[in-house]
């Protein structure tokens, strides 16, 4: 009756808690069904941004290409229009060829026209004729004898559908496909722009406005253009392909919703049978509690074999009779370890009884009896009885006990020798008949007793009376603990006084606790010997009400000191192995950071940012991340290495890690990655001005000098800037773009820094492009050498020529020297141009005798890395050089004063050959005085920036005539460049200077028109 009611009880809670779960659970539906809606929006506004982004990308490279093909068509009118400006004669066949030969280089210009006379303005003008045609009109200067100007202008009419076109634009090479929208996808426009609003459409269709499109200013002469992109049929366009990824969202919060429905209704289910089990588990409680203790006390261990499997089960009493240890895990098969403790001589007899119960038709019954091999070399005999059994899975099985019939089996093998021995000795039958059944009863007897001690384990018994506080002790207890058998109740007191004294109060706090509790008792207590030996034993109890009603406990009480000392050894080992996985540990640790840091600075090494990059561009493949990259080169180090030495330039090194270490937020990565470049790497979005301050800190920061031996050293910091962009960043790019950003900024002077921006990406491309195209030019002989004349200062009669080296541009036509030498020189190809330009100007000394046109000398510019090469003398014997016909011109940044034995040999062989040596650009380099008496050049040539000035400050007519005199008193002639006009010949004149170049005599020119006019100066003298 109290179960059934119970079980109601149960039922009514688990209805109440079940429509509480219903009601969480239709109020979790609702929120993921919103939350499905909200991802899906979400989703559409992501995508929609990320196509803009990448279309606002190619816009900027597109608005890039245009502005460099308008540039590239300025500079073709600028150029066709220095030409006429500097032959105002030029003839109608020479304008009519050259601007053929520019329409025929360029498609997209349909002509090209020369309007003499003055026009507004002196600025270049793109102006919009009709719908299909722009003219870009650039203003001709013409100076005849007189100081009037006459103003004309060169027009170039150009298609704009062609001119886009050659941009590279029309054919979308120029745009970078992305995985959100294809190129041929993306409509393009181009408009003007006027200060009331847009103007007229240049290019493209005008319903481009109505679809929300990316736009980008481009500044032009004289004009401003909007240009204009969207993807065709509108941004929406792009999410035709949202329905699988709905399709997705729906299916997801489906199969959100039904697993919860579901459990709900499998929740109910299960509370309602949990509530029947409890109250069936409580009064199977009762019946086990009985079973345990009847099983405890008379020590049976029970066993369950499979008879499918063959697997064996055993319990924790099972396993202690066949002296083996419990089992590790629940179901632990012990088939093995029975195998094992089982003698030898009956393993084959047990293992056939197995197999034919197993087998058995019938399901026979299992009784045998069997020895086991214990540990120390006993022999146990143990009976083993069971029965056939299935389980609630339908499995087969066999269940039984076992227990320890050693006694009985010494006996029966004392009664098999005796009757055997009665067999042989007929004569005493009788007497050892009668001696048999007077051991039978005394067998009888014995059995009792064994009985009672079945949970002895062949160790001491004790039983402990909490009332009386004794306990009595058979004789193995008294041997244990070694107190004399008194053959009475031990006291506790002298229980207590045979422990040792740090045992004491936990064995009787533990006695107190079983009795108080009714719990079980197992612990351990060490025995001090006489020999001062320690003994450690186990005792184990059980608290026994009697039928009196008074409580006992009985228990028994074994030597463990074996079991204690290996523990102890377990420990001391345990303790020891823990000591070395922590060396192992910190070992470890060490290696690691080793093999991650900067063995002198302590920082991260590349490796360590290669992983930290790797692990930014995988998080940004997930997750929207942001991080700042500063790529730091150290200046001026390379010569603390080469004055102080290599332990100056470490010290450097720290200095620049502590000065890292010190000024970087916390979090912040810093690397030292080569010699002396450093890396830092914010892993937090920071803005430029945060950047910005950090940058200024450290080049403060670093100007700071330090003490090294008694020496001040000082190092400055270029900083190239990057920040990561767009939805999914490459950390490898990034540091690209922030070692484009440091190049930058040594390029503007060092102990600075720079932000990398998409223009200076653009910018280095178009020099690697410009490396590109002087490699291509080199193989095809576009290279050629023009003339600049130079005069004698007192009779203007023609004493030389500076060669110059020009490019012959396949598209943007004849191109001076200081537009493509610097990059030349990064190429390591000037030595090459040099030779080029020597070899020229030697052919054309041939070809001007065999003219019968005297110059005396031809002056060629010399690069500092020719200078330094050893071989140079030998290429220089290998051509035919008159002496005294070849001038090298040196810049003085060469650095005279320092210059290496390679140098000096040099210029030594070079003056034996008869080669003369001039300075040029004396004055804004570093040639000192004893630098010019070592040297001993023929000529110093003074720079045009001194010469330019003279006519309007006597300052630097004052510098100039000291340079002159100066030049004079060493035996070393001069020469002026950048003589603008005839006053400026003039001054140079009265100053004594001894040669003119410049344009007031002339501009450099090619082989034929220096040739000619070079013919026709005495006829111009005469005239």
């Amino acid at each position: 009756m109290n179960y059934s009611k119970t079980i109601m009880a149960r039922d009514g809670e688990e209805r109440s808690g079940a429509s509480f779960l219903l009601l969480g659970g239709a109020l979790l539906s609702m929120a993921i069904v919103g939350a499905g809606f909200m991802l899906d929006k979400w989703s559409t506004e992501a995508r929609i941004g990320a196509v803009r982004q990448h279309v606002a990308e190619d816009l900027r490279l597109v608005r890039s290409s245009i502005e460099s093909r308008i540039a590239n068509d300025l500079a073709a009118a600028n150029h066709l229009a220095d030409m006429i400006a500097a032959d105002p004669n030029i003839s109608t066949t020479s304008l009519t060829s050259m601007a053929k030969n520019l329409v025929s280089r360029a498609s997209h210009i349909d002509s090209v026209v020369f309007r003499p006379g003055e026009r507004p303005g002196n600025t270049p003008v793109i102006k919009m004729l009709g719908d299909h045609t722009l003219l870009l009109d650039v203003p001709v200067l013409l100076e005849p004898e007189e100081d009037k100007r006459y103003w004309g202008s060169v027009v170039l009419s150009m298609n704009t559908a062609k001119t886009v076109e050659a941009s590279g634009v029309a054919d979308h090479a120029i745009i970078t496909p992305t995985p959100h929208l294809e190129n041929e996808h993306l409509a393009f426009s181009i408009r003007e722009m006027r200060g009331d609003g847009p103007g007229r459409l240049l290019f493209g269709s005008a319903e481009i406005t109505r679809d929300d499109p990316v736009t980008e200013r481009i500044d032009v002469p004289g004009d401003s253009w909007e240009l204009l992109a969207a993807p065709i049929g509108g941004w929406k366009a792009t999410l035709e392909n949202r329905l699988p990824a709905r399709l997705g969202i729906i299916a997801a919060v489906i199969a959100m919703i039904v697993p919860v429905i579901v459990t709900l209704t499998l929740l109910r289910e299960r509370n309602r049978n949990i509530a029947r089990l409890k109250a069936r588990e409580e009064a199977l409680f009762e019946v086990t509690q009985r079973l345990n203790l009847a099983m405890e006390t008379s020590n049976i261990g029970i066993w369950e074999l499979e008879e499918k499997s063959g697997q064996i089960y055993w319990d924790e009493r099972a396993a202690a009779l066949h002296g083996c240890a419990a089992s590790a895990v629940d179901r632990q098969d012990r088939l093995d370890d029975w195998y094992g403790a089982l003698h030898p001589e009956d393993r084959e007899t047990i293992e056939l009884r197995i197999f034919a119960s197993i087998s058995a038709i019938g399901k026979q019954t299992w009784d045998m009896q069997y020895r086991i091999v214990l540990a120390d070399g006993t022999v146990r005999h143990l009976r083993s009885v069971g029965a056939h059994s299935i389980s609630a899975s339908g499995v087969d099985r066999q269940i039984g006990i076992v227990f320890d019939i050693t006694a009985d089996a010494m006996f029966t093998e004392t009664l098999r020798v005796a009757k055997e021995t009665s067999e042989i000795k007929n004569a005493e039958l009788e007497l050892a008949l009668d001696e048999l059944s007077m051991r039978e009863h005394q067998l009888i007897e014995l059995s009792q007793k064994l009985d009672l001690a079945l949970a002895s384990y062949n160790c001491g018994i004790w039983e402990g009376d909490p009332v009386s506080t004794t306990a009595i002790w058979d004789e193995r207890m008294h041997q244990l603990y070694n107190v004399p058998n008194r053959n009475r109740p031990v006291t506790r007191h002298e229980w207590l006084s045979a422990l040792h004294p740090d045992d004491r109060q936990t064995a009787q706090l533990a006695a107190n606790r079983a009795i108080n509790a009714s719990t079980a008792v197992n612990t351990i207590q060490r025995i001090l010997l006489p020999n001062n030996e320690l003994r450690y034993v186990r005792s184990v109890g059980q608290v026994h009400v009697g039928k009196d009603g008074r409580k006992k406990i009985v228990g028994i009480a074994f030597d463990v000191t074996a079991d204690a000392k290996i523990a102890e050894e377990l420990r001391t080992a345990k303790t020891e192995a823990d000591a070395r996985n922590i060396e192992l540990e910190l070992a470890k640790n060490r290696i690691e950071f080793n093999a991650l840091h900067d063995p002198l600075t302590s920082l991260a090494n590349r490796r360590k940012l290669d992983m930290e990059l790797e692990e930014l561009t995988r998080q940004g493949s997930k997750q929207r991340t942001r991080f700042s990259i500063l790529h730091l080169d150290l200046d001026r180090f390379k010569e603390i290495n080469d004055t102080l030495g290599h332990a100056a330039g470490d010290a450097m090194l720290v200095h620049a890690s502590r000065v890292l270490n010190r000024t970087v937020s916390r979090g912040d990565l810093v690397a030292r990655i080569g010699g002396d470049e450093f890396v830092i790497l914010a892993k937090r979005q920071t803005s430029p001005q945060e950047l910005a301050k950090l940058s200024e800190t450290i080049i403060r920061e670093m100007c700071k000098p330090i003490d090294f031996e008694g020496f001040s050293c000082r190092c400055g910091v270029s900083i190239g800037i990057a920040q990561s962009s767009g939805l999914f960043p490459d950390a490898g790019k990034v540091l690209i773009n922030a070692d484009i950003a440091l190049y930058q900024a040594k390029e503007k002077g060092r102990n600075r820094f720079e932000f990398f921006t998409p223009d200076l990406q653009a910018n280095i491309f178009a020099r690697k492009r410009m490396a590109d195209e002087i490699l291509a030019g080199l193989d095809h002989d576009e290279f050629t050498v023009w003339y600049q004349p130079q005069f004698a200062a007192d009779s203007m009669e023609l004493t030389g020529a500076e060669a110059l080296v020009r490019w012959r541009h396949p598209v943007h036509g004849i191109l001076p020297s200081n537009e493509f030498l610097k990059v030349a020189e990064e190429l390591n190809v000037l030595a090459r141009i040099d030779q080029l330009v020597l070899e020229t100007a030697l052919k054309d000394q041939m070809r001007w005798t065999a003219l019968d046109l005297r110059l005396p000398r031809i002056s060629v510019n010399v690069s500092s890395r020719r200078l330094h090469d050893e071989n140079l003398v030998a290429q220089l014997e290998g051509l035919s050089i008159t002496p005294g016909s070849i001038c090298f011109e040196l810049v003085e940044s060469i650095f005279l004063d320092e210059s290496d034995d390679v140098t000096t040999s040099n210029i030594e062989r070079i003056k034996a050959l008869g080669i003369d040596i001039e300075i040029d650009d004396f004055g804004t380099g570093h040639t000192s005085i004893v630098s010019l008496l070592r040297l001993k050049p023929k000529r110093l040539k003074i720079d045009r920036q001194l010469v330019m000035p003279i006519v309007t400050s006597p300052q630097e007519r004052a510098l100039v005539r000291s340079i002159i005199e100066i030049a004079r008193s060493l035996g070393v002639e001069t020469v002026a460049e950048g003589v603008e006009s005839h006053e400026h010949a003039a001054l140079l004149r009265q100053l004594g200077c001894d040669f003119l170049q410049g344009y007031a005599f002339a501009k450099p020119l090619p082989f034929e028109n220096f040739t000619r006019f070079a013919q026709d100066l005495p006829r111009r003298k005469a005239s």
